[in-house]
C-alpha cells in the first residue's frame, strides 16, 4: 500500500524546489510585463448604455416590435417638457415665453419636431373653405378665455397638454431615432441651457434621454464611490486580521491587478463596459479577496509551526491549492450559468466574471508566492497556534455546536418553513423607474408627470386588419378600435390615446363646424371614405405615416399611462385579451412597445435565472461527487448552501422585495460565493482524514483550522457588499443588502449546521 504521507511529503519537496528567490523575480517580471499590457489596452476602454441591448434575442415580441418600429418609428425618443403656472397657465407672459422655448428647441440638432398646444390648430371645414383655428392664440389677451372654454370642452387636447387643475401645461418634443449615448446626452445639455435662459419658471422633464442622462451620471459617480468605500473597509479588516502593512497592500495589490487585468481583457476583446460590467471591479475585487486570506491564513499556519517560509508556501500550495482552485471553479461556474440567459449583457457579465475569477485565482498562485518569498517573515507569525485570539473563540463555539447537536437541526428545520412561508409570498414585478431614489428630483418629475398629465410610461398597440380584403379604414374596424380604446382607456388610465378611430372621430368634427357632439364615428361608410380623402390635408403626410400605413393593414394605437409595476400590468394584460376575443372580430390587437418589452423581458429572464441557478447547484454538486467519491458528502455540500437561499427568499417575500432581473441575479452571485467557505472546510476535513484521523478529531482540526480564514473572508466579502446599501439606487442596494445577509446565514450554516451533517453523515472511519 502506498504511504500517503510519504506521498505527500515527495510532492511538498518537489513544490518547494520550484519556490525559489530566483524563480519569483522572474515571475514578478513576467506579471508586470502583463500587467503594462492589459493597463495600456485601457486608454480604448468604452462604454455602453444601450438599454436595447437588454431585450432577449430569441424573443417573437422582439421581432415583432422592431417591424412594428419600422413601420412607425420610435416609440421611445421623446422628450416631455412641462411648466406650472399659478393661479392658471392661461397667462399672456407665461404663454409667450412658453411657445419662445418651444421654438428654440425645435431649433436644436437632433430635434425633429415640437408639439405644443401654442401651435396647434382646430381646423374647421365650412362652406368658404377649410379655417384653422389656433387652439391657444398668445395675440391677445381677450382670446385666452375663448380659447381656454374650447380646449376644456375638447377631452382630447385638454389631456394630451393640460394638468386637469389648468395649472400645468406640456409640449412633446420628438427626437431623432436611435441617436447614441453621446448625441443623446450632448442634446439634453442643449434643452437644459434653452430651459435654464428661457425665463420659465417650474420647468419639469421626463423622457428617454432625460432619464438616461441622469441614471447614468448619477451611476457611475455611485459606483466609483462605493468601489472606494469597499477597498477602505477591506483594508481595515486586513489590518485588525494580519496586524502588519504588507498584510494589507499584498492582498489588495493582488486582487487590485486582478480588476485591472480583467477589464483590460474585456478592452482587448473589443467589447465596452456596459451597465452590468461596470460592476465588475466592486465585485471581482471582493471575491477574489477570498483566496487571497485562505492562502495567507494556511501559509502563516506552517510558519507558526516553525517551518521555513519556503516549506510553509509549499505546504500552502499543497493544502489550499485544490480547495481554492474549486471555491474559484465553483464560483467561476455561478456567474457563468448567467450565459444561459438570452440577454447580452447578461451573457456578457456572466463570462467576464467568471473569467475575472479564474485570473484572480491565477495571481493569488503566481503573484502573491512570489512576494512572500521576498518580503520579510510576518509578525504574526511569531505568535503561537493557541495565542491566536480566533482559536478561543473557535473552541467554544465547536463545544456550543456538539452541546446542542440535537437542538440544532430542528432550529434550521423551523428557519426553514417560516422561509417557505415567505418565499411562497415573492412575486415578480418591476418598475420603470425602480432604481431611482424617491427623493431624487428626476424620480419627482416622474410622479409628477403621473399626477399631472397620465404619466410617462407609453402604451403603444399595433393593429391588423384580418380579412384578406379589408383595412383599418372600415367602419367596422374603427368601431372595435373605439371599443377597445375605451377598454385601455378604463383598465389602464391610458390618456392622450391616438388611433385611426381618433383621426377619424377629429375628422368628422371639423366637418361639422368644429362641433365638439360630432367627436363620433360616422354611421355609415361613404362618410368615413369621404372624410379618409382629406386626412393628409389635416393631418399631414408625416403623422399620418406614425398612425397607419399606406395600404391601410397595419394601425396604431397610441398613449401614455401610470406605471403601475410589471405584476399588475400583466394582470390587466390578461383582462384586456379577454375583451379583445370577445369583441374584436376584423381586426387584431396586439400589444407592444418598449415597456411592454420590458416587463416582460424581466418576467422571462427572472425566470431563465433562477433556472441557472439550478444548473450551478446540478454543476458544482458534481464536481463535488467527483472530488470526495461520495454521495453523501456531495450532498452534505450542497445543504448548508441552499438553506441560506431559501431564508433570503423567504426574507425577501416578508420585505416585499420583489423577483427581477436585479434580484434573481443576486440568488446566482451569492450562491457562487458562499460554496466556497463549505468546500474549504471540507476540503480541510478530506486532508485530515487522508493523514488517518478519525473523523471527530478530523472535524475538530478542520473547524479550528479553517474556521477563522472561512470567518474572515465572510467579514470582509461582506464589508465589501454591505457598503452598497448606501446606495441610492434600488438595484444596487438589493445587492448589497441581500448578498451580505446570504453570505452571513451561509458561515452560520457552514459553522453551525455543517459540522453536525458531517459527522452523522459520514462512515465513522479514519484512512490509512
Amino acid at each position: 500500500m502506498i504511504d500517503h504521507d510519504l506521498l505527500m511529503d515527495n510532492l511538498t519537496e518537489r513544490i518547494e524546489r520550484l519556490l525559489t528567490r530566483r524563480n519569483a523575480r522572474i515571475t514578478l517580471v513576467i506579471l508586470m510585463l502583463c500587467t503594462l499590457g492589459f493597463g495600456f489596452a485601457l486608454r480604448n476602454v468604452r462604454m455602453d448604455h444601450d438599454f436595447e441591448n437588454f431585450f432577449p434575442t430569441d424573443d417573437p415580441e422582439l421581432d415583432r416590435y422592431l417591424e412594428f418600429r419600422k413601420r412607425f418609428g420610435n416609440d421611445n425618443d421623446f422628450l416631455l417638457v412641462a411648466a406650472e403656472h399659478r393661479p392658471s397657465v392661461f397667462d399672456l407672459t407665461f404663454l409667450r415665453k412658453f411657445d419662445s422655448l418651444a421654438q428654440k428647441l425645435g431649433d436644436l440638432p437632433d430635434v425633429i419636431s415640437v408639439t405644443t398646444p401654442t401651435d396647434l390648430d382646430d381646423p374647421r371645414v365650412t362652406p368658404f373653405g377649410v379655417f384653422r383655428i389656433p387652439w391657444l392664440r398668445t395675440t391677445a389677451d381677450t382670446t385666452l378665455l375663448a380659447d381656454s372654454t374650447r380646449i376644456w370642452q375638447d377631452d382630447r387636447v385638454r389631456s394630451a397638454f393640460f394638468a386637469p387643475d389648468a395649472k400645468a401645461i406640456m409640449m412633446v418634443v420628438q427626437t431623432a431615432p436611435g441617436i447614441s449615448k453621446v448625441r443623446s446626452d450632448e442634446l439634453m445639455e442643449r434643452v437644459q441651457d434653452q430651459v435654464d435662459n428661457s425665463g420659465v419658471a417650474g420647468i419639469r422633464m421626463g423622457g428617454r434621454i432625460h432619464g438616461q442622462f441622469w441614471y447614468i451620471q448619477k451611476m457611475l459617480k455611485e459606483l466609483l464611490l462605493f468601489f472606494s468605500i469597499s477597498v477602505l473597509l477591506l483594508t481595515v479588516f486586513l489590518y485588525v486580521g494580519f496586524r502588519t502593512a504588507w498584510g494589507v497592500l499584498v492582498p489588495i495589490g493582488v486582487v487590485g491587478l486582478s480588476v485591472l487585468w480583467q477589464v483590460g481583457m474585456v478592452t482587448l476583446l473589443g467589447k465596452p463596459l456596459s451597465i452590468l460590467t461596470m460592476l465588475l471591479p466592486t465585485i471581482l475585487f471582493v471575491v477574489g479577496m477570498s483566496d487571497v486570506v485562505h492562502l495567507l491564513e494556511r501559509y502563516i499556519e506552517g510558519l507558526r509551526a516553525g517551518l521555513t517560509k519556503n516549506r510553509a508556501l509549499a505546504v500552502t500550495y499543497r493544502e489550499v491549492g485544490m480547495a481554492t482552485f474549486l471555491t474559484s471553479v465553483t464560483t467561476a461556474i455561478g456567474f457563468a450559468t448567467l450565459m444561459t440567459s438570452s440577454i447580452m449583457p447578461i451573457r456578457e457579465f456572466g463570462t467576464f466574471t467568471a473569467l475575472g475569477v479564474i485570473l484572480a485565482f491565477l495571481l493569488a498562485f503566481t503573484l502573491l508566492p512570489a512576494v512572500l518569498l521576498l518580503v520579510p517573515t510576518p509578525v504574526q507569525a511569531k505568535s503561537t497556534e493557541n495565542e491566536a485570539s480566533w482559536y478561543p473563540l473557535l473552541h467554544r463555539l465547536l463545544r456550543w455546536v456538539l452541546h446542542n447537536r440535537r437542538r440544532i437541526p430542528w432550529y434550521f428545520a423551523a428557519l426553514l418553513v417560516v422561509g417557505a412561508f415567505g418565499m411562497a409570498q415573492l412575486k415578480v414585478n418591476n418598475f420603470l423607474l425602480e432604481d431611482w431614489p424617491e427623493d431624487d428630483p428626476q424620480k419627482q418629475d416622474y410622479y409628477w408627470f403621473e399626477d399631472h398629465f397620465g404619466g410617462v410610461r407609453g402604451f403603444e398597440m399595433e393593429l391588423r386588419a384580418t380579412s384578406k380584403d379589408g383595412t383599418i379604414w372600415d367602419l367596422a374596424a374603427l368601431r372595435e378600435i373605439e371599443a377597445v380604446e375605451g377598454s385601455v382607456h378604463d383598465q389602464y388610465g391610458v390618456e392622450a390615446i391616438l388611433s385611426p378611430a381618433t383621426l377619424v372621430k377629429a375628422l368628422n368634427k371639423a366637418f361639422n363646424g368644429g362641433d365638439t357632439a360630432f367627436y363620433t364615428l360616422p354611421d355609415d361608410q361613404p362618410t368615413v371614405d369621404r372624410l379618409l380623402r382629406s386626412t393628409k390635408l389635416f393631418a399631414g403626410q408625416n403623422t399620418l405615416n406614425t398612425l397607419v400605413t399606406p395600404d391601410g393593414r397595419h394601425a396604431r394605437l397610441t398613449g401614455r399611462m401610470h406605471d403601475e409595476g410589471g405584476y399588475i400590468h400583466a394582470q390587466r394584460n390578461e383582462e384586456l385579451d379577454v375583451f379583445i376575443q370577445a369583441n374584436a372580430k376584423t381586426v387584431a390587437f396586439e400589444q407592444t412597445g418598449m415597456a411592454y418589452l420590458i416587463d416582460r423581458n424581466n418576467l422571462k429572464l427572472s425566470g431563465q435565472l433562477i433556472g441557472g441557478l439550478g444548473l450551478a447547484l446540478l454543476m458544482i454538486g458534481g464536481i463535488m461527487a467527483w472530488v470526495f467519491r461520495d454521495l453523501r458528502m456531495t450532498v452534505i455540500s450542497l445543504i448548508p448552501n441552499i438553506v441560506p437561499l431559501i431564508l433570503i427568499a423567504g426574507l425577501m417575500g416578508y420585505m416585499g422585495i420583489d423577483l427581477k432581473v436585479s434580484t434573481a441575479i443576486i440568488f446566482t452571485i451569492a450562491f457562487g460565493i458562499a460554496v466556497d467557505d463549505t468546500i474549504h472546510l471540507l476540503s480541510k476535513l478530506k486532508i485530515e482524514l487522508d493523514k488517518g484521523k478519525s473523523l471527530p478529531y478530523a472535524m475538530k482540526r478542520s473547524f479550528l483550522s479553517t474556521g477563522k480564514a472561512v470567518l474572515v473572508t465572510t467579514i470582509m466579502l461582506c464589508s465589501g457588499f454591505v457598503a452598497l446599501i448606501f446606495s441610492d439606487f434600488g438595484s444596487v442596494f438589493n445587492m448589497g443588502l441581500l448578498v451580505s445577509i446570504t453570505l452571513l446565514l451561509a458561515v452560520i450554516t457552514d459553522l453551525l449546521l455543517l459540522p453536525l451533517l458531517v459527522l452523522y453523515g459520514v462512515r465513522r472511519k479514519g484512512r490509512s
